[in-house]
């Protein structure tokens, strides 16, 4: 349901989030994520959220859900180009602090430059 794009295999891929992220939708998520954990070990996925419109209750249940299968399966997670909305959302329940952030898709791929499974490289933070 999500469009998709792979990088080097078991290094990283994109999801990109489109249009709304509600309770209709948000369950595609998890599965679209699903069919890439045997592909990302020790990898990153990056999850696009620029164009998003909307999300709700259920879609940050989502991002939770995806970012700890993460954390078991060893995957990092970043979030990038989070819309306005989104930003404050995450600052007002405090899960900005969960999550690896950036302003931009091309500042997330560019945090992979030189990146190593098991480190963590610093967001550029969100104002």
């Amino acid at each position: 349901m999500f469009d998709v794009d792979h990088g080097a295999y078991g290094r990283w891929a994109v999801v990109h989030v489109t249009g709304d992220l509600d309770w209709t939708r948000s369950a595609s998520l998890l599965d679209t994520v699903e069919r890439l954990w045997d592909h990302l070990r020790d990898g990153c996925l990056i999850l696009d959220l620029g164009p998003m419109r909307f999300c709700d209750s259920s879609g940050i249940s989502q991002f939770i859900k995806v970012f700890r299968e993460c954390q078991k399966r060893g995957i990092r997670m970043t979030l990038a180009a989070p819309p306005a909305f989104l930003r404050r959302l995450l600052r007002t329940t405090g899960l900005i602090q969960l999550f690896e952030v950036y302003e931009t898709l091309e500042q997330a791929l560019g945090g992979l430059d030189g990146w190593e499974p098991g480190a963590n490289a610093a967001p550029t933070p969100l104002t």
